[in-house]
């Protein structure tokens, strides 16, 4: 089309949801034109077929549009209103880019997968389609239209017994106006839910003011009391004979049945007791009133809080949540487990009410739905949720917090491979709010920031109503025999101690199954997994081998596949195998697993926390979902299993994590009015993390470990990128990486004669080699500065397109890499 023919109005840019690295432009019909707006999904032709993306902009293309350029039109806008606010496109903008990902593919993230379904493509004959000559169209397929229409392109092809699909006759044929495209949309699968709900329309009606039953006078207080409508169902389960007075005060007026949307309702910790707002201490009152400023004239500013754990860091969050709503600004909320969100839900609901929303992976597709759009329509509201709600459309959003902001669990490890806490403060520097990080073990990227003026610090010192810090107790297991060399005698004493007397104990051990791996014990064999290169672990439970990584299972094999002897032993243990050592010790004892194994849906964890703040549960064994930000108040024992699993990885991380882990689950001891013990069971107990655990200065380590990170220039005092090469042929896979990292190395030769400093380090074989059947090396790059990394890692991946060899092989970038394996 001729520049002069084109308005900026017309052309669109639109980020497709596919793996495209760029955004694309499209032309938009003129029955199209009123109805598209930044946000709205589109659909549009790709190649050969249509794809779903976001219109992201209106512009000109980039390069002049000269004579004889073409751009396909936009098929059909998918939505009323749009669905990813401006705000969220440009965030997302900045993720594509920093973390090398489609900018399609980022957006699409950001919206529930149920939502995202495409439309079947019909084509159907038009009145001057119908009135054509079938001379022009030898294939026969206008008679095939007029007599059933319309229909999918391989409907036609089969009809009309074609070798391929007549992609340039349907061209032809839609050119000349007598064919049309037919969208026809799926019904999504989750569809608003509608209830009917009650009323009260006239409070002061003399019927209300006459001498009630009493079951009338419950309802009228229930309605009076409510903030709007009330579920029908609600009032009928809770007041029998209701349905009396609701028909009478109906028909008079005092009362309107309406049926409305409402969200679904989620499964949340209901035993957490309803208790009045507390004092806060100076250390809680002190930090509230450092951020307020920030929340009544809002602008940028990252603060960290340092809290020993049970200072009151919640109750800080809340405080701060509830000035936000005053002022009319919504709220992004995130927590590191959905164990952590469900417990917390049931507190925020508290003090919250209706404003509140939730969203992680353990909601069904319906209630993802419920969530996203609920916080998509409201002027202001609370999200709770984990690591993906980042990216919730929150309207005037006035505050962020990130809760245990050190978890590991904010980095996703697939795909996009986003730091949530990291996109988090991007969001607050771009919409110039405040953002609060939390923890009690702060990660060492935020304690240099704070220590280097980039943050704001502020210390909560201890424990709300000056309860105490629980005590500690290493046990040096390489002194324990037979069966105490999983649960010492210093834990089995503790533990029956603590259930005799009434109190709850809590067990972490971070691993899952029976036995860690299966052992011949002639040739030495750990019987691997056949498509990673790890061993199996033993389920008892269901008498299964399985893969923690790929989900391979199979049976235990009665001899050895590799010498064919029956010597077969098995070694380690994980928290099936603790479960039956405590049923053994405990007789009776009531006892609650929550791992992977157990925990399928959050109908599971939610009766598990019940169940535990019930006092059903005396002993509460558990991988990480038992570490972290839980209130038990009745929990006086803590027992670390093997605190030695962490410090076992090849990760410069490691010592700081377990560190973290250690401080983080000991914490859960001693919250309500009995202190707390803490038994700790170390093969290494002088370790210095050990030993910080110990002593619970976390400060003074990571003041020690920062100090050795600069020696070595490890992060955060320079900045890494690892480059994942993968393939299924070990050799392609190998070759690949090789070539990548001669061509990183002459890009670093090239950019030092701009004097910008970068490292190559590999290529090297993964920790974990193989992987889903695909065989992976790495390349770790280092720079003193993010921007000469972004230079480089683009420069490279741009080089590789060009590199037959590297087009075979898949490479993807792990930008702040949180992961060796």
């Amino acid at each position: 089309m001729p520049p002069e023919k084109m308005s900026s109005d017309s052309i669109v840019e639109v980020a497709v949801f596919a793996a495209v690295s760029h955004t694309l432009h499209y032309r938009v019909p003129a029955e199209l034109r009123r109805h598209a707006r930044i946000g709205k999904r589109v659909l549009v032709p790709l190649a050969r077929q249509q794809a779903l993306g976001l219109l992201v902009g209106f512009e000109q293309p980039p390069l002049p549009v000269t004579e004889g350029t073409f751009l396909r039109d936009v098929l059909a806008m998918v939505d009323s209103s749009p669905t990813v606010p401006q705000e969220l496109i440009d965030l997302c903008r900045w993720v594509a880019d920093y973390y090398f990902y489609p900018l399609g593919e980022v957006l699409q993230s950001t919206l529930p997968g149920n939502i995202q379904l495409k439309p079947k493509d019909l084509l159907g004959i038009t009145a001057a389609g119908k009135a054509a000559p079938d001379s022009g169209n030898p294939s026969g397929l206008l008679a095939l239209l007029r007599n059933d229409s319309p229909l999918s392109l391989a409907e036609i092809q089969g009809r009309l017994q074609l070798p391929k699909p007549p992609h340039a006759e349907i061209k032809a044929l839609l050119a000349r106006g007598w064919l049309e495209r037919i969208f026809v949309w799926p019904d999504p699968p989750a569809r608003l839910r509608v209830v009917n709900t009650v009323r009260l329309c006239d409070g002061g009606h003399p019927l209300l003011a006459s001498p009630l039953s009493e079951k009338a006078q419950k309802l009228a207080t229930l309605l009076r009391q409510a903030s709007g409508a009330v579920p029908l169902r609600e009032i009928l389960d809770q007041i029998k004979g209701a349905k009396y007075w609701l028909d009478k005060w109906k028909h008079a007026g005092v009362i309107a049945i309406e049926a409305l949307e409402m969200p679904r309702p989620l499964q949340c910790v209901k035993s957490i007791p309803a208790i009045p707002t507390p004092i806060l201490n100076a250390d809680q009152e002190s930090a509230v009133e450092a951020i307020v400023p920030f929340l009544r004239q809002p602008s940028f500013c990252p603060f960290l809080i340092h809290g020993v754990t049970g200072s009151g860091k919640t109750e800080v969050y809340l405080r701060l949540i509830e000035e936000a709503l005053q002022a009319g600004r919504g709220v992004l909320t995130l927590v590191p487990e959905i164990a952590l969100s469900t417990q917390l839900e049931g507190l925020f609901r508290h003090r919250l009410g209706d404003s509140l929303t939730i969203w992680h992976s353990a909601l069904s597709p319906s209630e993802r739905f419920d969530q996203w759009r609920r916080a998509l329509n409201r002027p202001t509201g609370v999200v709770l949720g984990a690591r993906s709600a980042v990216f919730m459309p929150i309207q005037n959003l006035g505050l962020i917090i990130v809760d245990e902001e050190h978890d590991s669990s904010y980095k996703q490890e697939d795909r996009l491979r986003y730091q949530a806490r990291d996109v988090a403060l991007v969001r607050a520097r771009r919409l110039g709010i405040p953002i609060l990080l939390g923890s009690a073990t702060p990660s060492l990227q935020s304690l240099h920031h704070a220590l280097a003026g980039r943050y704001r610090m502020l210390t909560l010192s201890s424990r709300i109503m000056e309860r105490p810090l629980p005590t500690i107790e290493v046990v040096d297991m390489r002194m324990q025999r037979g069966k105490a060399r999983i649960l010492s005698t210093t834990l089995q004493e503790a533990l029956k101690q603590t259930v005799g007397s009434g109190q709850q104990a809590i067990l972490f051990l971070n691993r899952r199954g029976f036995a860690a791996f299966l052992l011949c014990r002639t040739c030495g064999e750990a019987l691997p997994c056949p498509h990673c290169s790890v061993s199996l672990t033993y389920h008892r439970q269901r008498d299964l081998l399985s893969c923690h990584y790929c989900g391979h299972e199979q049976r235990p094999p009665e001899t050895c596949p590799r010498c064919g002897h029956v010597r077969l032993v098995y070694h380690g243990f994980g928290t099936e195998r603790v479960e039956q050592e405590l049923r053994d010790l405990l007789p009776g004892v009531h006892l609650a697993r929550m791992d992977r194994d157990t925990i399928t849906h959050s109908r599971e964890l939610v009766r598990i926390l019940d169940r535990m703040h019930g006092g059903q549960v005396d002993v509460l064994l558990g991988t990480q979902m038992v570490a972290k930000g839980h209130d038990f108040p009745n929990v006086t024992l803590v027992g670390v299993i093997n605190a030695d699993i962490s410090l076992q990885m090849a990760d410069f991380r490691a010592g700081e994590s377990t560190v973290q882990l250690l401080m983080q689950v000991a914490g859960r001891a001693g919250r309500g009015e009995d202190p707390g013990h803490v038994i700790i069971q170390s093969y290494n107990p002088r370790h210095p993390a050990i030993q910080c655990a110990l002593n619970g200065d976390y400060l003074n380590f990571a003041g020690q470990e920062l100090e050795s990170r600069r020696n070595l220039q490890y992060p955060p005092f320079t900045r890494l990128a690892k480059i994942l090469v993968t393939d299924r042929d070990p050799e392609i896979a190998r070759q690949a990486a090789h070539e990548l990292a001669r061509f990183g190395h002459e890009l670093v030769g090239r950019m030092a004669a701009h004097r910008q400093s970068l490292v190559i380090m590999g290529p090297a074989p993964a920790p974990l080699s193989k992987l889903k059947n695909r065989y992976r090396w790495q390349i770790y790059v280092k720079a003193w500065n993010s921007r000469d990394l972004q230079e480089f890692v683009g420069s490279l991946l741009i080089q590789a397109r060009d590199a037959a060899l590297l087009r075979r092989a898949q490479l993807s970038v792990d930008r702040d890499p949180m992961s060796t394996l």
